[in-house]
C-alpha cells in the first residue's frame, strides 16, 4: 500500500500537474489568438464609428443593453483600447507561466520515478553481494534525502505557477467583478503559501537529512575497563587473536539483554556516557551460568563478526542501517507532533523512507542469516560443537527465569546485588527446555538471527545432547567463582548495575502510577446521554397536517380518484386512507422523538455503564473496546470482553431507547439521533472521548488496585 501512495505522490500528481500545465498552454495561445482579432475588431469599429460621427454627430448606434450615442460609443472604445495593452501584459505573462508549470511537473515526475526506480534496482542488487549491499544503501541513504526535497520544491513551485496562472486568466478587459476579485485574491493566497511551503521545505532539509542520518543506540549498561575485568578482557583479545578478528574497544555490561557486538555510536545509560567504535555488550548474570566453553563459543561468534569480510559489514553497514532505522522512528514521533503543514510536507519522506527501507529488508535478512550462521561456526572452531549449541539453548532456557527474577526482585528492592538474588533463585527452579525454544531467535537490538533449530541443524548437534547439557542445575558457587575470575571486584560491579536497574525501574514505576492516578480521576461522578431534539420532533408531527388534509380531501372528493377508479367510491376512499396513513406514519414518529428525547439513553457512572433496557448496569471492566459512528445518527457500540457473561434485555416502555445485542460478535450496540447532556447537544467525539475517559478511568482503577494487593 505504501507503494501505490508514493507512486500518487511521486509520480503521478506531478503527471496531472504537467497536463494541467500543457492545458493552460493551449488556453494562453487561444487567448493570443482572441485578443488578435479583438484589436482588429476594435480598430474596425472605432474607424467605423469615426466615419458615422462625421456624418451625424447626433447619430446613435444599437446595443444589446439600449441605444447610446456616437460619442459615447467612442468613449467606451477609448477605454477598452487603453485597456488592452495590460491585457496582453497579463497574456503574455499567462504564456511564460505555462510551460514553468510543466516544466516543474515533469521534473517532480522524473524525480520520483527515478527514486522509486532506483530504489527498487538497488535492493534487488543488494542480494548478490554484503559488499553491493553496503554500496547501494550508502550511496541510497546519501542521494535520497535531496532528491525528496527536490521533489517537493518541484511540486510546491508547479502548483503555486499554476494557482498564479488560473488567478491572471481571471483578468479581462472592463469592470472586474466583485466575485472574480476575491477569488482572484484568493488564488493568490493560496499560491503565497505554496511559495511559503517551499520555504519551510528548505528549513524541513535539516530533518529529512537527519533522516538517513545514523542516530546513537541507546544502551542499559555500564563500561567495564581492563583494570576491572582484567579476566574479561583477557580471554576476549585472546579469542580475537585466534580468529584474527578486531577486538572491541569497548567491553560494557548490564544485568539483562544477551552477549552482542555494534559499532554504531552507542549512548550508555543512565550515566549518558559515549561510546564510538566496536562495543561488545555481556550480561552479567550469563557470565556465571554458562561454563568456560560456552561463554568462549558465545564471545567468540560475537567477535566473528569482526573477522575477515564480515568486518567491513558490521563496521560500516550495519551502524548506518540501524541509524536510519531509530531516525525513522525519530522522523515519525516528529510528525505526530508537528503541525499540519509541516506534516504535510514531511508526510512523503517519511513513507519514501519506509519505503527505501523495505526495499532492503530481504537482502539484509539474507545475508544477517548467513553471518550469523558463519560466526557460530567461528564460535564453534574455538570452543566445539557441543559447546556452542548448549550456550545457543541454555541461553534461551535461562532468559524467562532471569527476567522474572529480576522483575520480582526489583518491585520488591530487597536486595542490592540482583546478579546473586538471580542466581539463588534459579538454583530452586527445575529448568525446562521451553517447547517453542528451537523458535526462538537470540536477542539483539539490531540483527535478526536465524531461529534456534536452524542454527542447531548447521553445527550438526543433536537436540539430546545440547538439551541434556543447556538445562543443567545451577551451581551458585561455581557461579560466583567464575565471575570472581573475570572481575576484581564481581559484588562491587553488581550492586552498581543492580543501583541504576532499580533506580530505573522505580522511576518507571512511579510515572506510570502518576499516569495511572491522572487517568483514573479524569472521569469522575456521572452523566446522563440523552438524545434530545424535542423541537425536531414537534417538527416531525406538524409534517403530519398536509397528508392528514390531503388524505381527508380525497376521501371527501370523489372526482380527484384517477380515471380508471372513477366512479368506485371505494377505491377513492382507500387512496385517501392510505395518504392520511402518512400522516399517522409522522404523528407516530414525532410523539416517539418528542418522548425519547429527554429520556436518559446511557447514564455513566465510574463502575457501569447503565442502559435503559439491561436488566442490570454494565460494569465497564467487561468492556474491551468502545466505537462510535456518527452514520445516520449515533452508533455507540461496546464490544465486550470473552470472559464477560452477555447481558439480559428487558422490555421497555414506548419511546425509551434502548441497546441491541449481537450475542455472536458479543456487541452491545445503542442508535441514537444525536447525543446530548442536559439538553445541550455534544458532538460526536465528544461524546466517544467522554465514553472512553470513564473506560479508561476504571481499567486505571483496577491496576492501582491490583499493585496494591
Amino acid at each position: 500500500m505504501n507503494a501505490l501512495k508514493l507512486i500518487a505522490l511521486l509520480v503521478i500528481f506531478p503527471l496531472l500537474l504537467t497536463a494541467l500545465g500543457n492545458w493552460e498552454r493551449q488556453r494562453a495561445e487561444e487567448t493570443t489568438k482572441a485578443m488578435a482579432d479583438y484589436r482588429s475588431n476594435v480598430s474596425i469599429a472605432r474607424q467605423q464609428l469615426r466615419t458615422l460621427a462625421a456624418k451625424n454627430p447626433t447619430a446613435s448606434i444599437d446595443l444589446a443593453t439600449g441605444k447610446i450615442s456616437v460619442e459615447l460609443a467612442l468613449s467606451r472604445l477609448d477605454k477598452v483600447e487603453a485597456e488592452l495593452p495590460t491585457a496582453e501584459h497579463v497574456n503574455r505573462a499567462m504564456r511564460m507561466l505555462a510551460p514553468w508549470v510543466m516544466g516543474f511537473g515533469l521534473l517532480a515526475a522524473a524525480i520520483g520515478l527515478a527514486a522509486l526506480a532506483g530504489t527498487h534496482w538497488a535492493g534487488r542488487r543488494a542480494l548478490q553481494s554484503r559488499e553491493t549491499l553496503l554500496r547501494v544503501f550508502s550511496q541510497g541513504s546519501r542521494l535520497l534525502p535531496y532528491g525528496l526535497v527536490s521533489h517537493a520544491v518541484a511540486m510546491a513551485a508547479a502548483v503555486a505557477l499554476a494557482l498564479c496562472y488560473e488567478g491572471l486568466g481571471m483578468w479581462h478587459v472592463g469592470r472586474l467583478g466583485s466575485g472574480e476579485v476575491k477569488l482572484m485574491a484568493v488564488l493568490g493566497v493560496i499560491a503565497a503559501f505554496c511559495l511559503y511551503s517551499i520555504w519551510l521545505l528548505l528549513k524541513q532539509l535539516r530533518h529529512m537529512l537527519g533522516m538517513f542520518t545514523p542516530a546513537p543506540m541507546e544502551i542499559f549498561a555500564r563500561e567495564v575497563m581492563p583494570e576491572q575485568a582484567p579476566g574479561l578482557w583477557l580471554q576476549v583479545n585472546e579469542l580475537a587473536v585466534k580468529l584474527g578478528a578486531l577486538p572491541p574497544d569497548h567491553i560494557v555490561a548490564s544485568l539483562a539483554q544477551g552477549f552482542y557486538v555494534t559499532s554504531s555510536d552507542a549512548t550508555l545509560l543512565p550515566t549518558h556516557t559515549s561510546v564510538r567504535g566496536r562495543t561488545l555488550h555481556v550480561p552479567l548474570p550469563y557470565l556465571g551460568l554458562l561454563n568456560p566453553a560456552e561463554i568462549s563459543a558465545v564471545i567468540g561468534h560475537e567477535l566473528a563478526h569482526f573477522a575477515g569480510q564480515d568486518t567491513e559489514y558490521s563496521l560500516r553497514f550495519l551502524p548506518i542501517y540501524d541509524g536510519v532505522n531509530r531516525s525513522l522512528e525519530a522522523l515519525h514521533d516528529t510528525l505526530l507532533a508537528s503541525d499540519l503543514i509541516q506534516g504535510w510536507l514531511m508526510r512523503p519522506s517519511f513513507l519514501f523512507g519506509v519505503f527505501f527501507i523495505q526495499r532492503f529488508d530481504h537482502a539484509v535478512n539474507h545475508w544477517s542469516r548467513e553471518r550469523e550462521l558463519l560466526a557460530d561456526a567461528a564460535g564453534a572452531r574455538l570452543a566445539g560443537n557441543a559447546a556452542a549449541a548448549s550456550a545457543l539453548l541454555r541461553v534461551s532456557v535461562l532468559q524467562p527465569h532471569i527476567e522474572d527474577a529480576l522483575i520480582s526482585q526489583c518491585e520488591t528492592a530487597s536486595t542490592m546485588d540482583l546478579t546473586d538474588a538471580v542466581l539463588v533463585a534459579l538454583r530452586a527452579q527445575g529448568l525446562q527446555l521451553p517447547p517453542e525454544a528451537l523458535d526462538i531467535q537470540q536477542p539483539h537490538p539490531t540483527d535478526s538471527h536465524p531461529c534456534n533449530g536452524e542454527r542447531l541443524q548447521a553445527l550438526n548437534v543433536s537436540l539430546e545432547e545440547a538439551k541434556r547439557n543447556a538445562t543443567r542445575a545451577v551451581d551458585v558457587e561455581a557461579a560466583k567463582a567464575q565471575l570472581e575470575a573475570f572481575f576484581n571486584s564481581a559484588a562491587a560491579l553488581s550492586e552498581q548495575l543492580s543501583e541504576d536497574l532499580i533506580k530505573a525501574v522505580t522511576a518507571e514505576d512511579e510515572a506510570q502510577t502518576e499516569l495511572l492516578k491522572t487517568l483514573a480521576a479524569s472521569a469522575q461522578g456521572e452523566h446522563a446521554l440523552h438524545e434530545g431534539g424535542q423541537r425536531r420532533a414537534l417538527v416531525t408531527a406538524v409534517l403530519a397536517v398536509p397528508f392528514a388534509v390531503l388524505g381527508l380531501v380525497i376521501m371527501s372528493l370523489p372526482w380527484l380518484a384517477p380515471a380508471r377508479v372513477k366512479g368506485t367510491p371505494l377505491s377513492t376512499f382507500g387512496a385517501g386512507a392510505a395518504i392520511a396513513s402518512i400522516a399517522l406514519m409522522f404523528v407516530w414518529l414525532g410523539v416517539r422523538r418528542y418522548k425519547r428525547a429527554p429520556q436518559i439513553a446511557l447514564r455513566l457512572t465510574p463502575e457501569h455503564f447503565v442502559f435503559a433496557n439491561l436488566a442490570q448496569p454494565l460494569p465497564i471492566e467487561h468492556i474491551a473496546n468502545v466505537s462510535l459512528q456518527p452514520i445516520q445518527g449515533i452508533w455507540l457500540t461496546l464490544e465486550l470482553t470473552d470472559e464477560a457473561p452477555l447481558p439480559e434485555l428487558r422490555k421497555t416502555a414506548f419511546g425509551v431507547p434502548g441497546v441491541r445485542l449481537n450475542k455472536k460478535k458479543r456487541l452491545v450496540v445503542l442508535q441514537m439521533a444525536q447525543l446530548c447532556i442536559d439538553n445541550r447537544k455534544i458532538e460526536p467525539y465528544e461524546g466517544l472521548t467522554l465514553i472512553t475517559d470513564y473506560v479508561n478511568a476504571s481499567l486505571a482503577r483496577s491496576i492501582l488496585q491490583s499493585r496494591q494487593d
